[in-house]
């Protein structure tokens, strides 16, 4: 089994004390979470995977704020883009 990735690790730790949001983002572990150039990428393995993260973008976005990993998240399956929002949430993008 691979181990999820420090990103993914960090995210986690964030919501430690909050199980119900850690519970919610356990999938990351079966993502592969990485950035560069300001965008944290989230490649998921399939379509279903990819929604369930793109509906718990509320979640994700506040560890990535509050530790200013990114600017913008990308969440894709096998290089096609599912969805890019803003870390700042009064903007978002489709």
């Amino acid at each position: 089994m691979r181990r999820p990735s420090q990103l993914t690790r960090l995210i986690w730790d964030f919501y430690r004390e909050n199980h119900e949001e850690l519970q919610q983002l356990q999938s990351l572990a079966r993502c592969k979470v990485y950035r560069r150039w300001g965008v944290l990428h989230i490649q998921c393995v399939n379509q279903e995977m990819a929604n369930l993260m793109a509906s718990s973008q509320k979640i994700l976005r506040e560890p990535i704020s509050q530790m200013r990993l990114a600017q913008k998240i990308k969440i894709s399956v096998k290089n096609m883009t599912v969805a890019v929002f803003d870390v700042k949430p009064d903007t978002i993008t489709a």
